[in-house]
């Protein structure tokens, strides 16, 4: 009654969805990996908000009532847990040793250590299946995505060169 319980695990593997095998890629079926939060006094909820793993530590700091470190890159659930149609973050950084990427509710954009770069629309093509950056027709949606990823990436670089 008086604990809360956090499980997650690690991320996903392919087994020749796009042609690929194992997890060192940046497919949604690679980066995804399931939350299950159960606080103390709260309702139960589904909620398909954007989160990163890093968000558990300040989550479970401001639950006991502890301060949250400035350090800390990630930022507490807590509004989801009691509003599952809370939104704490517009997207989530993904990493692997090819490259970067960065999905929010509507686009999943990657960039790779080669310059190359993906652009998938979650809504419409949500098993990625078109990659929207190799034509002209999204040419506006590419760019904010790329400006958007650019500002998200300096932020961690930031962060991580202070620690």
């Amino acid at each position: 009654k008086d604990t809360a319980v956090f499980f997650t695990s690690d991320h996903g593997y392919l087994l020749g969805e796009h042609h690929f095998w194992q997890k060192g890629n940046l497919r949604e079926e690679v980066t995804r990996v399931p939350l299950v939060m159960r606080s103390p006094g709260r309702q139960p909820g589904v909620s398909s908000s954007i989160v990163e793993l890093v968000d558990m530590f300040p989550t479970a700091c401001e639950l006991i009532g502890l301060p949250i470190p400035k350090s800390v890159q990630g930022k507490s659930l807590l509004s989801i847990l009691d509003n599952p149609k809370a939104t704490v973050k517009s997207s989530a950084l993904s990493f692997v040793s090819k490259g970067t990427s960065m999905r929010s509710p509507n686009w999943a954009y990657m960039k790779y250590g080669d310059g190359s770069e993906e652009l998938y629309d979650m809504k419409n093509d949500p098993k990625q299946f078109k990659n929207l950056a190799k034509g002209s027709a999204l040419k506006k949606e590419l760019q904010t995505q790329r400006k958007l990823f650019e500002n998200r990436n300096k932020t961690i670089k930031y962060h991580t060169q202070r620690s």
